[in-house]
């Protein structure tokens, strides 16, 4: 998964909206800490991580060749999230994810087919059995400080994330202190004081990358990854929907430098950032070209992203032409989309597939949640009323759902999935009356401040009151849900939990495939039988920190589980939509909707889409994080 967290969480949408995506730690600077202090500061987010295959079909469009004319210009683009820095501990959120991909790339790309090509890698091979992965990747690339991208960067960035350079400075110090004579206790202290002074790289990457065993360069262009549990699609880790950064190994070397220091190999490096807004310009070394007309990349001198949280004035702002191009979501923005779309005239619309799929988390963990009882969770997922909330409060922009995933990803079916039944729900809230001697079926969740997403959460207030449910929401800044959401560390005596709401809705499900949605359903990450060497570090801290529902239900593992292994596609999709079927036929969560993003742009601007990352084969022209900038160019 990328980074260190791969995701924190695209979009908290049907109750919140918020739009997040998680992967990585929240905090910025820690550094020099005890080890259980670190593990209370690692609230937050996760790395995905996707399927690679090695052959990739895709339609794609023929690049236009611009004429000298064409290069230079710079962009202003208006997006929806702050930014958060720039460490395997941080998390760009979706729309300013595409600002932090100008800077970086990963080693894989997805294509509009749904395969997996290389960019900073050339391919990657699996053994027999599924254990170890080859990694083969390009030459003569170098990152904006003039380091060499080879095997050994590959190998830094993945220990960094995976957590295995804090667990390394752990043992070395424990190590170092039983040398000198000290006790268990010294030596766990010593230990913890090591791995405190790489704490700044921890983040829900950890495990997201928990079946790796192991990670070594075979020689400067090949990378050997050693897995824990076959898996057929491991090399969607190293795309992880796009959060896969290959940093420089030197923003690596300290908390200060990789929080605010981005080092990359992309079209673009970095002048300034806040967390409102960021501005790169052309890296002129970039050592990419199209390839259909051989011309220098990148195109554009420099490109402006500025953070603008309401819908209203991010569509009013690419309207009047304040700003180049903006992005928006097809969860909660669907007015400022249509009235957009009809002005043709100004602005052209590129949009995704329907291939993102909010959730909603019934935490079975918290102390005082009610949704250990099955009889809660029955009531609360029948009693959602999909067609109207997408009608009202999407504008009929999205797609009912009938299952946790869309029909496009082999985990889809409707087995099990709770259909709308608000009489089956007022039985189901008698019966979790009856059961737990409650007097009410009550439960809290979280509301991002915009006012999209509080009308949001004020609908799902009023339809869960129908079937006597109260649902009280509590209004916070997405930062804060996120890491109270994704909290490693929590003070249980103090009655607080990994996740502190009893539900959320929140965007942790997307794509075509299994890979980066996995491992948000497991029980933990790290299972009793883990050979990875930090399992014994995080078992009980971040290996648990992904799965929002915190069930017990082991089934569920197994069935994943048995889906990565198979040998087959046919076999991993009858495996992975067993396991879809517990998850819905056990009421452990729910969903109301699919929607797709959506990108306007000026037409000012020329080359959306239309750069292949090789001759036939182009990425996806619109994804969660927004469009790829490296072939635009400004008319």
């Amino acid at each position: 998964m990328s980074g260190v967290t791969h995701i924190v969480a695209d979009m908290v949408t049907a109750v919140t909206s918020i739009q997040v995506y998680i992967f990585g730690g929240n905090s910025m600077t820690q550094s020099q800490i005890t080890r259980s202090r670190v593990m209370r500061r690692i609230g937050v987010a996760v790395a995905a991580t996707i399927a690679i295959t090695t052959m990739a079909s895709t339609g794609s469009q023929a690049a236009s060749k611009p004429n000298a004319s064409k290069y230079g210009g710079e962009v202003k683009v208006g997006i929806f999230d702050t930014f958060p820095g720039f460490c395997v501990g941080n998390n760009p959120a979706n729309s300013s994810l595409m600002a932090t991909r100008t800077v970086y790339e990963s080693l894989f790309e997805k294509t509009r087919g749904g395969d997996y090509i290389g960019l900073l890698a050339k391919g990657g091979v699996p053994s027999a059995d599924m254990k170890t992965w080859t990694i083969e990747l390009k030459s003569g690339i170098t990152f904006h400080n003039g380091e060499a991208f080879d095997a050994a960067a590959v190998v830094a960035n993945i220990q960094a994330g995976a957590g295995h350079t804090y667990a390394g400075y752990y043992v070395a110090g424990a190590t170092a202190a039983a040398k000198a004579g000290g006790n268990a206790a010294a030596q766990a202290t010593a230990g913890a004081t090591a791995a405190g002074a790489k704490a700044y790289l921890l983040g829900t990457a950890v495990p997201y990358d928990a079946n790796i065993v192991n990670v070594a360069a075979g020689d400067t262009t090949h990378v050997i990854f050693t897995l824990d549990r076959a898996q057929n699609d491991f090399p969607g880790t190293l795309y992880a929907s796009g959060r896969a950064f290959m940093r420089a190994p030197a923003q690596l070397l300290d908390s200060k430098t990789c929080a605010g220091t981005p080092i990359g190999t992309g079209p673009f490096k970095i002048v300034s950032w806040n967390t409102d807004q960021m501005i790169v310009e052309k890296n002129a070394s970039y050592w990419r070209t199209d390839p259909v007309s051989g011309a220098k990349l990148p195109y554009l001198d420099k490109i402006t992203f500025n953070n603008v949280k309401e819908g209203s004035q991010r569509a009013a702002a690419v309207r009047k032409g304040s700003v180049d191009a903006a992005m928006f979501s097809g969860a909660s923005e669907g007015t400022f989309i249509k009235d957009l779309r009809n002005r043709k005239s100004v602005v052209t619309e590129f949009k995704s597939p329907y291939e993102y799929y909010p959730s909603l988390w019934l935490n079975q963990g918290k102390p005082g949640s009610p949704f250990k009882n099955i009889h809660a969770r029955n009531a609360v997922l029948s009693c959602m009323d999909r067609v109207n909330y997408v009608k009202a409060r999407t504008k009929g922009e999205a797609q009912v759902a009938t299952s946790l995933v869309g029909k496009s990803n082999p985990m889809y079916t409707t087995r099990g999935f709770q259909k709308y039944d608000p009489t089956f729900a007022k039985a189901e809230v008698a019966l979790y009356k009856q059961e737990t001697g409650a007097t009410s079926l009550t439960f809290t969740g979280p509301s991002d401040v915009s006012s999209t997403s509080i009308s949001n959460s004020k609908f799902m207030q009023t339809m869960w009151a129908a079937c006597d449910i109260t649902y009280n929401f509590i209004v916070e800044e997405g930062a804060v849900i996120i890491a109270k959401a994704f909290n490693a560390s929590p003070k249980v005596a103090e009655g607080q939990y990994y996740n502190a709401y009893d539900a959320i809705s929140i965007l942790l499900f997307e794509g075509t495939d299994v890979t980066f949605n996995l491992p948000f359903l497991v029980t933990n990450a790290f299972p009793a039988t883990s050979k990875s060497p930090v399992a014994a570090f995080f078992r009980t801290s971040l290996g648990t920190i992904l799965g929002l529902n915190h069930h017990s239900d082991t089934t569920v593992d197994t069935a994943f589980y048995a889906g990565e292994a198979a040998a087959s596609k046919a076999g991993a999709e009858t495996q992975y939509q067993n396991g879809t079927a517990i998850l819905q036929g056990q009421a452990i969560m729910g969903s109301m909707l699919n929607f797709y993003y959506d990108f306007f742009a000026g037409k000012t601007l020329g080359g959306i889409g239309t750069l292949q990352i090789e001759k036939g084969k182009s990425q996806r022209l619109v994804t969660n994080w927004g469009i790829d900038w490296t072939g635009v160019y400004k008319k």
